[in-house]
């Protein structure tokens, strides 16, 4: 056998090589493909190290308050104590608020330019418009994850919009099951956060508690600070600050799955 003769690790063929070379490429490179240029596993590796540092100062700020409490009850008569807790219970509120508005502010953002990434990086994988104006228009307003179509009629929802998209193009059967109510609760909370700040209206408030119940919701997602036996604000939990980072996680695997299948 000459050195010619020797067979090579892909084959002579070269349509059966590509093959090949792709079915041996992780999911994950093939999404880092897909998004090129926007680094989502470094974006998600700073998102993970900031909710770290925030959960780890929540918890020491709740030892101290603790250690304080304990010494109200030994001691229920000291004002000075009595002022010092009423004190430090609303600066560990509004502490685990702005925790709470940090982590939403990093999460939902990257949660929904993760899928315009995603939808945009498959038009250009999947889709030629041919500079055809008429093309493009249509392609625009197909693969806007932001835009849903009820009765042929385009609304603006951006959970509705990434779940049909997702359906149209193939990739729902791919991403993890019950995405849609993260996104859901997900994006609510961003947008009273972000309309209202920490202290939201009563009105808020209960509209929020209600869409908890009626959505089912699970009741570790949201902690709140009761008033009056009714809750006064609201914000993120951790176990929902971990389920959000796990999900997107999911996503992407889903996405390089999804694009391995296809051999995208």
């Amino acid at each position: 056998m000459t050195e010619g003769d020797r067979p090579t690790l892909f084959g002579d063929d070269p349509a059966a090589a590509a093959r090949l070379f792709l079915e041996m490429l992780s999911p994950e490179v093939h999404v880092t493909q897909l998004l090129g240029e926007w680094l989502p596993g470094d974006q998600l590796k700073a998102i993970k190290e900031l909710l770290h540092r925030n959960h780890q100062a929540a918890e020491a700020s709740r030892i101290k308050f603790d250690e304080l409490r304990q010494q109200l009850t030994a001691n229920p008569y000291d004002e000075q104590l009595d002022r010092l807790h009423d004190d430090r219970f609303w600066s560990r509120v509004f502490m685990d608020s702005a925790h709470s508005m940090s982590a939403v502010g990093m999460l939902a953002p990257f949660m929904e330019s993760l899928f315009v990434a995603i939808f945009a990086g498959l038009r250009r994988w999947q889709v030629e418009d041919m500079g055809d104006t008429r093309r493009q228009r249509a392609d625009d307003q197909f693969w806007n994850p932001q835009i849903y179509f009820e009765k042929d009629v385009p609304k603006t929802n951006l959970v509705k919009g990434i779940e049909q998209l997702a359906g149209s193009c193939g990739l729902q059967p791919y991403l993890p099951a019950g995405y849609e109510k993260t996104l859901a609760a997900l994006f609510a909370y961003r947008n009273n956060m972000f309309h209202n700040g920490f202290l939201w209206p009563a009105e808020t408030i209960a509209k929020f508690s209600n869409r908890v119940a009626s959505e089912k919701w699970p009741d570790a997602w949201f902690t709140s600070v009761d008033k009056g036996g009714r809750p006064g604000l609201y914000y993120m939990s951790p176990e929902f600050c971990d389920h959000c980072v796990k999900l997107i996680d999911e996503i992407m695997d889903g996405t390089g799955r999804y694009l391995k299948d296809r051999g995208l």
